[in-house]
This record gives C-alpha cells, sequence and structure tokens, in this order.
C-alpha cells in the first residue's frame, strides 16, 4: 500500500485525488501489523494515525491513536507526540517541530504498542483489553495542512477468534425484520432477533443507527425460545434524560452518555467477563457493573426492536471471543 501526498485543505482530504469525508480510511482492516510512514506538518498543524477503528462514529477516541503534533506546548501529556491520544504520554517529549519529514515506525500485537520517531522509541504501551481487534487505518482531518508519504503497512498474525457470521437468526416476538450475515434492521414491533452461536466472554462491537428516538437494545448470553432467559440488555435509547438512555446496562447501571446518538451512526462496544460488564459508545465508557444476573453464563446476542413506527439498524456486527 502506497500513498504519495496526504494533505488537509478547506477541510478535504486528498490522497492523490481529493476525496470528501472526515479523512483517509484505509481499504482493508487490519489487526496487528508494522507501519512505516514519513508526515511533515504545516505550522500549527495537529494531526494522528489510527489503527484498528470503524469508519463510523469518532475514530480517534475508538480506535489506538498515536498522536503527531508540533509540541509547541512544551509539556508532556497524552496529546504529545507518540502518545496513545488520551490514555498513555510518549517516553519523552520532543522538540517543536513544522515543515520537516519526520519517519514513524509502528508495531501493534495484540495489547502491546510500540512506535518509533525518527528511529527512537517513543512509545512502548499495553493498551486496554477494549482497544483488541481489528480494524482500519485511518488519518484524521484536524483542518489544518499535514502530508504523508511513503506509507507501508505489513499484516502480521490475527487473533482469528472473532464471530462475524451470526447466521441462522432465530426471533423471538415480533417485528419487522431484515437480515444478512453481520447486519439486520428491526422496525415497528416487539422481538429479538438472536444470532448463533453461544458466547461466554468476549468484546462485541457494532454500529447502530436509530430513527424516530427508537427503543431498542442489544441483549447477552439470552435464548431465542421463550422458555429460557432472554439475556441482559445494554439499552438503545437516544433522549439523554431518560431513565435508560443508550448504552445503560438496563436495570443496572444506567448510562453517562453526554452526546445524542438520535438519526446517526454510533459505535457501540460490549466487554462481557463472567459477571462483569463495561460498555462505550463512539469509544467513551459510559456505563459498567461487576453484579449481572447470576445464571446467564453464556448464550446468544440478540438485537430488540421494542417499538411502533421507529427503526434500529446494525452493521459490522462482531464478537472477539476472550480466553
Amino acid at each position: 500500500m502506497k500513498l504519495l501526498a496526504f494533505v488537509t485543505m478547506a477541510g478535504a482530504l486528498a490522497a492523490q485525488v481529493p476525496t470528501p469525508g472526515p479523512g483517509w480510511f484505509s481499504d482493508r482492516e487490519y489487526e496487528n501489523l508494522r507501519l512505516r510512514f514519513e508526515y511533515k506538518l504545516a505550522q500549527w498543524a495537529e494531526a494522528a494515525i489510527v489503527l484498528r477503528t470503524p469508519k463510523s462514529g469518532r475514530p480517534v477516541q475508538q480506535g489506538v491513536s498515536i498522536t503527531l503534533a508540533h509540541d509547541f506546548h512544551k509539556k508532556i501529556g497524552t496529546y504529545t507526540t507518540g502518545a496513545v491520544s488520551g490514555l498513555k504520554g510518549p517516553l519523552r517529549l520532543l522538540p517543536e517541530s513544522y515543515g520537516v519529514w519526520h519517519s514513524v515506525e509502528i508495531v501493534l500485537e495484540d495489547r502491546h504498542l510500540t512506535v518509533k520517531h525518527d528511529g527512537e522509541l517513543i512509545q512502548d504501551a499495553a493498551l486496554p483489553e477494549q482497544k483488541l481487534g481489528k480494524g482500519f487505518l485511518h488519518f484524521p482531518d484536524l483542518k489544518h495542512r499535514y502530508e504523508i508519504r511513503n506509507l507501508t503497512a505489513t499484516a502480521a498474525r490475527d487473533h482469528g477468534n472473532y464471530v462475524d457470521a451470526w447466521q441462522p437468526w432465530s426471533l423471538r416476538g415480533a417485528g419487522t425484520w431484515q437480515s444478512a450475515a453481520n447486519s439486520a434492521t428491526g422496525a415497528d414491533g416487539n422481538g429479538i432477533l438472536y444470532g448463533a452461536p453461544k458466547l461466554k466472554d468476549f468484546l462485541f462491537s457494532t454500529e447502530v443507527k436509530a430513527t424516530n428516538f427508537a427503543n431498542g437494545g442489544v441483549f447477552f448470553r439470552g435464548a431465542p425460545s421463550e422458555k429460557l432467559p432472554r439475556g441482559f440488555e445494554v439499552q438503545i435509547y437516544s433522549p439523554l434524560d431518560s431513565v435508560f438512555p443508550t448504552g445503560s446496562i438496563y436495570g443496572i447501571a444506567r448510562s453517562s452518555i453526554a452526546t445524542d446518538t438520535e438519526n446517526r451512526w454510533f459505535y457501540l462496544q460490549v466487554l462481557v467477563r463472567g459477571r462483569s460488564c463495561r460498555v462505550w459508545v463512539d469509544g467513551v465508557q459510559v456505563a459498567e457493573s461487576d453484579a449481572l444476573p447470576e445464571g446467564l453464563n453464556e448464550g446468544q446476542i440478540g438485537l430488540q426492536i421494542h417499538m411502533e413506527k421507529t427503526s434500529v439498524e446494525w452493521k459490522n456486527l462482531r464478537a472477539l471471543k476472550l480466553e
């Protein structure tokens, strides 16, 4: 993969040919990889490279983001060059710089990340568990010009323990449903569509869009049979001041979400281990509990619509089984 020039100008990103949108994304997903490129900042410009992100939501928050900044602030932090953005500062502060080409080499293997800048190791981090998985490479548009050249990405061993095909689907209840291997839409009714197989501990992710203030959710460790438990639910409901807004572990932990999710795609992640559950929306943790219902040790994942004249869409449904 080669990229000769990459700039931001007038809010548009160009990779040889101008393209609209929030930035440049790779044409395939990566999990573990070795990445090399060179970058040059205009004066006052800031940049980043994001790994393992979906194309929806807030990539810098939800993926593995490495900051590339001018560093005029002369203070080390979690948004200086080499930082894992918002999580961990670099090993040392680099001199302020713009108008100069710098080389970057990144190695990402499971939760271990290293970053070299001009041949010097400036980051060695153990990533949190929700940063596992695979996703796209992304250079965001931060509204100031920067250039990228000589970009090469070499994929390494993938984890491989994924569920991203959920057929056959099984419906509990009603509603109007359309489904494919890893996407579904539910509308106008009350029902839960369960996908195979049964899962115990996992990191689940999906991109979600709900319209007309839909009441829906995602159920975990449940079953389509009316004789068995539905599982526990992570809520999808956009009114921020509702009893259980989007991201809540329904009936257990209220979401702290502060951004409106109505009628837009957002990125939902749910980490389940034993009786513990943590929930992120667009990369921000909004709910957690260590008191999941007893007896729900494993089960299927279900998608819920729970209201007339509304719809919920899910795409890129994926679960990474955790050992």
